[in-house]
């Protein structure tokens, strides 16, 4: 019986490509506005919200005010507002129930509709409340309010939620960054930032127009830190990505409840748009540890942009901090077999923290790492469509749960597209990544759970693969054999261990002339098992074998644990019990993808 608001999408052209909401920006709704709001200065008055989040990220916020009209009959004001994810002002129409009874016998209030209000969000304690009432006869008047929390004022202080982290107010563009003209509450970042300490804050959008560079290749360092909450956007026109030079850093450590966003303008700004794979780039960091593409000089460049070098020496470099983070629709293609990830890391060091990456509808790999010796946890990648977890040039890192889950309407190909070098298989240092507590999900169309190609090495434990549509295990090149030894004498620098196959094409793939096949190696290793794993799309159910089974992580060659590794009794990324990607992901099977 609600009145549904008209949105307020008067569309403007953003950079000369892409239409958004002049009412869209970084700060968002959510449950953060539950409770008691009122006027406190200005007269003790006020209204409770309630607001309801959606799968696609769009919140239904209600609001309520009550009073007695002058037969001391109870009369309501309901409001409700419609807000899409990355807006921050929304009109509704103002409802007036009155009279009426709860109590037996019930008696239904009357409703009309008595005028409009506009609700504007500026930070966890400051919201603004405008009511234009057009009916006289209801006897109310135009109102302003300037709201703050109350119903959490007494425990956490007034203006506080512990869920919210919009606490200050947008106040302009700082002057590394160009006001986005016509759009309220945006900033436009250019070119190279150069010898600055610079802040991405969670009350702005910042819209990435073109490459935008974090300081030049170990010249002109700067840092980049980038607040929880923040929402980052593509111009639209152009290849729109973030890109960390080596010898700068990033600092992006959003929180469960408020990880950073980077995305296209046509996701959750405009009522009716489509987002699309490829309507923005990704975030590309760069960094100084080994890569293998021209060892003698450390001299690596970027597949999808020949000019950007990387690569040197320091393995155990830092280049910051990456944690809770999202990139949807993502993986611009500049052209064939040139496109950025939705996460890439380029020689990127183990002293970087990686962990808690969401890559959503990407056009590309969720997650690419050329060389280096980075280190992550908890990764996922929905609906892509191309490869989930890919590496080349010597990487050496290690990977702790992970969850790829294909759709059948993503077009996907991989689960791992493993590799050593593409111009030299055996190119020096050879990958060596162990990987551990991986569920890699396939379907229609998929190719092979995990590949390993082109000379690499590479040890996987304690993993689950099932439903790829080609093979659940393939290797190819004869360099990729001869990197794993023969079966009678294994290098151990390439290992299966623990791992469950099931559900696939095939189960395994051998090329002409290999020294090995490998359903012979899968059963070389222990813990191996040919099963349905039994998953409740990525969760596994009672009974499922992997549940149990789970090895220890150890150094193959000196048979000590790898203290990186937990241990886990369960093999995949989950145990049947905890979901690690809830509240901080989105639409983590892909369910809102058509």
């Amino acid at each position: 019986m609600m009145g549904k608001f008209s949105k307020a999408a008067a569309g403007l052209a953003l950079v000369g490509a892409v239409a958004m909401d002049p009412l869209s920006a970084a700060i968002k709704p959510g449950v953060w506005l539950d409770g008691q709001w009122g006027t406190v200065p200005q007269g003790n008055r006020g209204a409770t919200l309630t607001s309801i989040v959606n799968s696609d990220g769009s919140v239904s916020v209600f609001g309520l005010t009550f009073g007695y009209n002058e037969n001391g009959e109870s009369q309501w004001l309901v409001l409700q507002f419609d807000m899409l994810e990355h807006q921050f002002q929304a009109t509704a129409n103002v409802l007036l129930l009155d009279g009426g009874t709860s109590g037996f016998p019930i008696v239904t209030p009357s409703i009309s509709t008595i005028g409009t209000a506009d609700l504007t969000l500026n930070t966890c304690g400051d919201l603004d409340l405008s009511v234009d009432i057009t009916s006289a006869a209801s006897g109310f008047a135009d109102f302003d309010w300037s709201l703050t929390p109350l119903s959490n004022a007494a425990n956490v202080g007034l203006g506080t939620n512990p869920q919210c982290v919009y606490t200050e107010a947008f106040q302009g563009c700082p002057a590394f960054a160009a006001p986005a003209v016509g759009l309220e509450r945006a900033c436009i970042l250019n070119g190279v930032i150069r010898n600055q300490d610079i802040t991405l804050t969670n009350d702005t959008t910042w819209v990435l127009n073109g490459l935008v560079q974090i300081g030049d290749d170990n010249a002109n360092s700067s840092t980049v830190t980038v607040d929880p909450g923040t929402v980052l956007v593509g111009a639209g026109g152009t290849a729109d990505y973030l890109y960390v030079n080596p010898g700068s850093r990033i600092f992006a450590a959003g929180l469960p409840f408020a990880p950073i966003v980077l995305t296209t303008p046509n996701d959750g700004f405009v009522a009716g748009s489509q987002p699309q794979p490829g309507d923005v780039g990704g975030l590309v960091v760069s960094g100084n540890a080994p890569c293998n593409s021209s060892p003698d000089q450390n001299l690596c460049f970027s597949e999808f942009d020949p000019t950007l070098r990387y690569g040197g020496d320091d393995a155990t470099e830092s280049s910051g901090v990456i944690k809770y983070w999202q990139v949807r629709y993502g993986g611009f293609e500049f052209q064939p077999n040139r496109e950025v990830n939705a996460f890439t890391f380029q020689a990127v060091g183990n002293g970087t923290v990686i962990s808690h990456l969401q890559s959503y509808a990407n056009l590309d790999d969720a997650i690419e790492f050329f060389g280096g010796t980075a280190n992550a946890r908890y990764i996922v990648g929905t609906a892509g469509n191309d490869d989930g977890i890919d590496w080349d040039e010597g990487w050496s890192g290690k990977l702790q749960y992970g969850l790829m889950f294909f759709t059948d309407a993503s077009n996907g190909d991989h689960g791992f597209e493993s590799a050593n070098n593409p111009d030299n298989d055996d190119a020096l240092p050879r990958a060596t990544p162990r990987l551990s507590n991986i569920t890699l999900v396939g379907a229609a169309g998929t190719g092979d759970g995990i590949r390993y190609k082109e000379g690499t090495a590479g040890q996987t434990w304690n993993s689950v693969v099932t439903g790829f549509e080609a093979n659940c295990i393939r290797f190819v090149d004869l360099p990729t054999y001869t990197a794993a030894g023969t079966l009678n004498n294994l290098t151990g620098d390439t290992a299966i261990a623990g791992t469950i196959i099931g559900n696939c094409g095939n189960l395994f793939r051998t090329e002409n002339g290999a020294p090995f096949t490998v359903d012979d190696f899968f059963a070389a290793f222990p813990g191996n098992e040919v099963a349905d794993p039994l998953l409740d799309g990525f969760m596994p159910m009672d009974g499922s074998p992997a549940l149990e089974g789970g090895l220890r992580v150890i150094d193959l060659n000196t048979g000590e644990p790898d203290q990186f590794f937990d241990f886990t009794e369960y093999r995949g990324a989950f145990d049947g019990r905890e979901d690690w990607t809830a509240g901080w992901t989105f639409d983590v099977k892909g369910e809102l993808i058509q």
